[in-house]
C-alpha cells in the first residue's frame, strides 16, 4: 500500500461517534424503515424512473409530500418517523401531484409511524379529511380490497390520493396517470398497498424507548468508507448511514438500470456518504465484477473512461459529462467482497481518493 498515491486523504479506519443526539438515532431507524418502504420500480417495473425519497423526522420535511393542514393532524397523534419514496415511468419532479400533469404514470409513497394503532388510524382518517377538504371538486373514491382506507380525487385530473391504516403505520399513496382513468388508478393503488402491507408485517421497528440501542455502522461497512477527515458524522437525514437494497433502490434515479447489478452482485448493505459509498457484495469475485458493471451504467454518448489510480488492482474510473460538477469524476475499486464508489469534481483527487478508498478496504480486513 506504500506506492499508492493517497495524497492527503486517509487510510485508516474513521472513527465513529458512541452516542448520537435524538434526531440522530430517529434518523437510523428511519434508515430502517426505508428498508421496508417498497419503491414503486419493485411492484411495477415500468414505474423505471425514482424520482424522490427522504427519512422524515420532523413534520416539516412530511409537506414536501403531504400538504400543510398535514401538521397539526401529525403532531396530535404522535408522529414518530417516516420515509417517502416516489417513481415513475418518465424522469419528472414526483413530490407532489402536479396538478394531473398527464405526463407520467408513477406512485409517490410516504409511511408515517405512529405510537400504536389506534393513533395511526386516526391520523389516517384525519389526514384524508384535511386533504380532502383543500378542493370543493373532491371526490371520496373506494378501494374494495381495502374498505377501511380512504381515498379522492378530481374526476378531471388524472391522480389519485389514498391513505391507509395498517398496525401503527399509515400509508400515503398517490397514483399518478396520463389519462382519468380511475379504474386504473385504483389498481395501481392497491396493487402497491398489497405488496407494502405485507412487508411491514415482515419489519420489526424498534421500540419507541429503544431508538437509542440502535448503532449507526452495526456492521462495520460504513467505517470501511473513505470519510476525508478520518470522521464519521453523525446521520444528516440523508448520508452517513448503511441501507439494505431494497432502502437503496429508493435512492437511485435510473433503477431499471442500476438494480439489476445489484442484484446479481448480492449486494445486502450499502454505506451512504456525500461523495462516496461503499457496498458489500456476495463474495470476491461478484464484487469485482460489480465494480465493472457499475463502470458501464448510464447512456454511452454520457461518459468516457478515464485513467484509473495506479497500482490500485482493478479500479475503473469515468467522467459522467450529465452529472453534477463536484461528481464528475466517479472511481470504482474492490477489495475482496467489497466494492465502493468515490466522487469528485477533479481527475487528479478522484484518484487520490480512490487509492486511499482502496487502502482502506484493504486495511479494515479482519
Amino acid at each position: 500500500m506504500r506506492t499508492l498515491d493517497t495524497g492527503r486523504f486517509p487510510t485508516a479506519p474513521p472513527k465513529l461517534a458512541k452516542r448520537l443526539d435524538d434526531v440522530g438515532y430517529a434518523r437510523l431507524e428511519g434508515a430502517r424503515l426505508a428498508g421496508a418502504v417498497l419503491s414503486p420500480h419493485e411492484v411495477d417495473a415500468k414505474y423505471s424512473a425514482g424520482a424522490s425519497a427522504m427519512v422524515h423526522t420532523d413534520v416539516q420535511t412530511v409537506l414536501q409530500y403531504l400538504a400543510e393542514p398535514a401538521i397539526p393532524v401529525l403532531l396530535q397523534h404522535g408522529f414518530l418517523v417516516g420515509f417517502s419514496t416516489g417513481s415513475a415511468d418518465e424522469k419528472l419532479p414526483l413530490h407532489r401531484a402536479a396538478e394531473g400533469s398527464r405526463e407520467r404514470a408513477g406512485l409517490t409513497v410516504t409511511v408515517l409511524r405512529f405510537p400504536d394503532a389506534s393513533a395511526a388510524k386516526s391520523a389516517a382518517a384525519e389526514l384524508d379529511a384535511v386533504d380532502f377538504g383543500l378542493n370543493p371538486e373532491n371526490v371520496a373514491v373506494s378501494l374494495p380490497k381495502y374498505p377501511e382506507s380512504r381515498a379522492h380525487w378530481r374526476p378531471s385530473v388524472p391522480t389519485l390520493g389514498s391513505t391507509t391504516a395498517h398496525g401503527i403505520y399509515v400509508i400515503s399513496v398517490l397514483a399518478d396517470a396520463r389519462t382519468t382513468d380511475l379504474g386504473q388508478l385504483v389498481d395501481a393503488t392497491q396493487k402497491y398497498l398489497d405488496a407494502e402491507v405485507a412487508e411491514l408485517d415482515k419489519f420489526s421497528p424498534t421500540p419507541t424507548g429503544k431508538f437509542t440501542t440502535l448503532q449507526q455502522d452495526p456492521d462495520g461497512l460504513l467505517a470501511r468508507v473513505m470519510h476525508d477527515r478520518g470522521v464519521v458524522p453523525p446521520p444528516d437525514g440523508q448520508g452517513e448511514v448503511v441501507l439494505t437494497l431494497r432502502g437503496y433502490l429508493n435512492y437511485l434515479l435510473d433503477q431499471s438500470g442500476r438494480y439489476p447489478p445489484l442484484q446479481r452482485a448480492g449486494v445486502d448493505q450499502i454505506a451512504v456518504t456525500p461523495d462516496a459509498f461503499g457496498f458489500r457484495t456476495r463474495d470476491d469475485s461478484t464484487a469485482t465484477r460489480f465494480v465493472q458493471e457499475s463502470a458501464e451504467l448510464g447512456d454511452a454518448v454520457d461518459r468516457r473512461v478515464t485513467d484509473p489510480p495506479n497500482d490500485v488492482p482493478g479500479a475503473v474510473c469515468v467522467q459522467d459529462f450529465v452529472a453534477p460538477k463536484d461528481a464528475q469524476f466517479r472511481c470504482f475499486v474492490a477489495y475482496r467482497r467489497y466494492a465502493a464508489l468515490v466522487l469528485g469534481s477533479r481527475l487528479w483527487e478522484t484518484q487520490q481518493r480512490a487509492a486511499a478508498q482502496y487502502a482502506l478496504l484493504a486495511n479494515s480486513q479482519r
